[in-house]
């Protein structure tokens, strides 16, 4: 099969008219066409809105094509799984992306699995969730970032990536199968939203237990059992299980158990890490910015940036996990701490857009010791707690941070618990506070409108782990045969779709050793 990039279509022009494109493109008759279906999908907005396709297509003697102009050969993962006959079973700690996905591709092996992950079930997580959205009741194990599906099931559930690999296609096949529109396979900015994602892995989970994966919700894993530098196994707050092959997954915020390791000679190292707040927009204002024309946008959708700045401090400060037409949620995982997040429902369709502003910070913001960089982000976030006195988060408009002042919000933010006004140059340092004012200078430039008609909430804190669990080419961890950090939590993937394909990468080498 062959990928034919490059086939454009005005916004006026229905889909059935990608067939006459790619017969003129190819300059062949429709009796050389097999099938052809959408791969990809993207919008070019920068003259004319139109919308730019790649198509999956199957042609008669396909080899003629190969070489010419947007033409490639299509590569796909291997969709036949080699059965292996074994009693082994891997433990796997956290059931986030990477946990999830290890579990469901040693499963297609005929591995079977234990799971563990702290949290519970989404059927009884989403009513912790909102009882702390909407009451400020906080379960410290079962929260936005504790639970079946992990950070990303209270989130947009983004699946944009730049990742090249064949398994990324598996990983949107999947989806697929278990409840995601078609549309995950070839947009260009793919979303699942809150709602969606959270019957999508419900169904995950119900199929693979029927299938023999074992798992335990609401179970911590509290020590681990390694004997000359190899696991063994596991301690949970219930009881006690033995492997040969542990597979880490635990995400960014699961201090505890990293300590944990860290007791146990598991080596690790610091790493830098981003921190900043939320900024809110109304949504019509970056439709208008990045589409000029809302005539199509029942076809374009709500409209999303990226911005990226380079800081005369030579600090990166950038925008991420953008939800357009979402909403800013609390996201502690911690008693009397704050945490901000965004979120957005599948049809985005919230009046306001949100996004993180982030600056990354290194061992000179926060020191060099191993876990000074855990210390940071749990100081700033007991201090925002101190602040407001309850979780409610601090919040103040855009232009009044620039202009150091404090004034009333120019709309009501969406943070569903309340924001309490605050001088924002208070809670940063000098020298983050000149990075990020420097960086919303530029982004006024791209964004007319981004200064005045914004304002910030915050803090965010957790969009990425400070340490690694450093791995070897198999993998493996450095010190500890048999334990296989994975995913956000171990330092080696951000966002769902990296995350889970770390998790497929750490399967196929248990699934090479078991073979």
């Amino acid at each position: 099969m062959l990928l034919i990039n490059q086939i454009k279509l005005h916004l006026d022009e229905d889909e059935s008219s990608l067939k006459k494109h790619l017969l003129k493109k190819l300059r062949i008759s429709e009796s050389e066409l097999i099938t052809y279906r959408i791969y990809s999908r993207s919008i070019d907005a920068r003259k004319e809105p139109l919308l730019v396709y790649t198509l999956l297509v199957s042609l008669k003697n396909e080899k003629r094509y190969i070489g010419q102009k947007d033409v490639k050969e299509y590569v796909s993962y291997d969709r036949e799984f080699k059965k292996i006959n074994t009693d082994k079973r891997p433990v796997i700690i956290g059931y986030g992306p990477s946990g999830i996905f290890s579990a469901l591709f040693l499963l297609e092996h005929g591995i079977k699995p234990i799971v563990f992950e702290r949290g519970n079930r989404i059927s009884i997580r989403k009513e912790e969730v909102y009882s702390f959205f909407n009451d400020g009741i906080l379960n410290p194990e079962s929260n936005v970032q504790f639970g079946e599906g992990g950070a990303g099931t209270f989130s947009d559930a983004k699946l944009t990536t730049r990742i090249k690999d064949p398994y990324i296609e598996y990983i949107t096949d999947k989806f697929i199968e278990y409840g995601a529109k078609e549309n995950i396979r070839y947009d260009a900015h793919p979303h699942i939203g809150t709602d969606e994602i959270q019957k999508i892995i419900t169904s995950m989970t119900d199929d693979m237990a029927s299938k023999g994966v074992d798992f335990h919700f609401g179970e911590a894993v509290k020590e681990f059992i390694i004997e000359n530098n190899r696991i063994k196994g596991v301690i949970t707050d219930k009881d006690t299980y033995y492997s040969d092959y542990v597979l880490l997954g635990i995400g960014h915020s699961s201090y505890d158990t990293i300590r944990q390791l860290y007791k146990c000679g598991v080596y690790m190292e610091p790493k830098d890490f981003s921190i900043g707040f939320r900024v809110e927009h109304p949504q019509n204002l970056i439709n208008l910015n990045q589409y000029n024309d809302l005539r199509y946008l029942d076809i374009l959708g709500p409209a999303e940036y990226f911005l990226r700045a380079k800081t005369s401090l030579d600090k990166g400060v950038y925008s991420f996990c953008m939800c357009p037409g979402g909403f800013v949620v609390p996201s502690s995982s911690d008693l009397n701490t704050i945490v901000t997040n965004g979120m957005s429902y599948s049809k985005r369709d919230n009046h306001l857009a949100n996004s993180a502003i982030l600056v990354q910070v290194s061992s000179e913001d926060f020191g060099d010791k191993l876990f000074d960089g855990f210390e940071y982000i749990h100081k700033l976030e007991k201090k925002a707690y101190d602040i407001s006195g309850s979780y409610k988060a601090l919040s103040s408009n855009i232009k009044d941070y620039i202009n150091n002042t404090v004034n009333p919000l120019i709309f009501e933010s969406s943070y569903s618990l309340g924001t309490v006004l605050y001088n924002f140059n208070n809670f940063f340092d000098e020298k983050l506070n000149k990075a990020f004012i420097e960086a919303f200078e530029y982004f006024d430039k791209r964004i007319p409108g981004f200064i005045d008609s914004g304002i910030m909430v915050g803090p965010e804190t957790r969009s990425s782990c400070p340490v690694r669990i450093k791995r070897n080419e198999l993998l493996e961890s450095v010190s500890t045969n048999g334990l296989y950090p994975m995913g956000e939590g171990a330092g080696y993937a951000g966002g769902i779709m990296s995350s889970a394909l770390d998790g497929i990468r750490v399967a196929l080498k248990i699934i090479d050793i078991l073979s």
